[in-house]
């Protein structure tokens, strides 16, 4: 009896610290490109393709690009046609959709950070949420809706290539209530981020133009001297030593 107490009362305290561990945090990104844009287009009668003959003819897309600053990422969703009932979930998913169009090979959520699905998103926490669970963040799509639309920033999703965060290889997934999947979409880049350019750049603080030519005499023989400049005693002390010994090397 004593042994079958003690065994359930370890049980019972592993459970407990086992649910107290603490959920895995997500940096947030501060250096996405600004000019990057993707865009993840819905196709028609996805529902039809993955055997959903009730899912409506859902439309739309998920534009992606860069929050202010490079900071996270703003998200912008639009979607119509959505069928009866929700509400209606939607995530990133880790493997993009296949040629045939199915998203059950999408794979699981894009969890880089290994969270899981359970416990289920906190809101009021979303560096502690899967980086790819879009709605457990911002809010699924309400039950009864045909259309739905959306704009939020995710500071945890990544636009740089090779990042843990960066999802552009990946896909989006729309869900009916019991997590069946009714359509999906890849993300695919249509404005490349902007190049660098040096075009009016101000040359440094204090900088001479006749020593960022390497001052050499003009050919007339005069002295660079910039406009407006005046020449101090020594200075005119050198210059004329230079022209007697320029003189001196002529006699020769």
């Amino acid at each position: 009896m004593r042994t079958s107490v003690a065994l359930s009362l370890l049980g019972a305290a592993a459970t407990g610290v086992a649910a107290q561990k603490p959920l895995p945090t997500a940096a947030a990104v501060t250096n996405n490109p600004s000019c990057l844009v993707a865009e993840a287009v819905l196709p028609e009668n996805a529902w039809q393709k993955n055997g959903f003959p009730n899912g409506g003819n859902i439309k739309g897309k998920v534009v992606a690009k860069s929050g202010d600053g490079g900071v996270g990422v703003q998200f912008n969703v639009e979607v119509s046609g959505l069928p009866e009932g929700g509400p209606f979930t939607y995530h990133i998913h880790a493997k993009p959709v296949p040629e045939n169009g199915n998203c059950t090979a999408t794979g699981a959520h894009f969890d880089p950070t290994e969270r899981g699905e359970d416990p289920v998103c906190d809101k009021s926490k979303p560096e502690t949420c899967q980086i790819g669970d879009l709605a457990g963040k911002y809010g699924a799509i309400p039950a009864g809706n045909t259309t739905f639309s959306a704009s939020y920033v995710d500071k945890y999703a990544s636009l740089v290539e090779g990042s843990d965060a960066y999802f552009l290889d990946r896909s989006i997934v729309f869900h009916f209530p019991n997590k069946t999947r009714i359509t999906c979409a890849n993300f695919k880049i249509t404005e490349p981020a902007c190049s660098g350019s040096t075009t009016g750049v101000a040359a440094p603080t204090g900088s001479d133009s006749a020593h960022t030519t390497g001052g050499a005499p003009s050919p007339s023989g005069t002295l660079p001297v910039a406009a407006g400049a005046s020449l101090s005693a020594s200075s005119m002390t050198g210059v004329a030593a230079a022209l007697l010994g320029g003189a001196m090397m002529l006699m020769l």
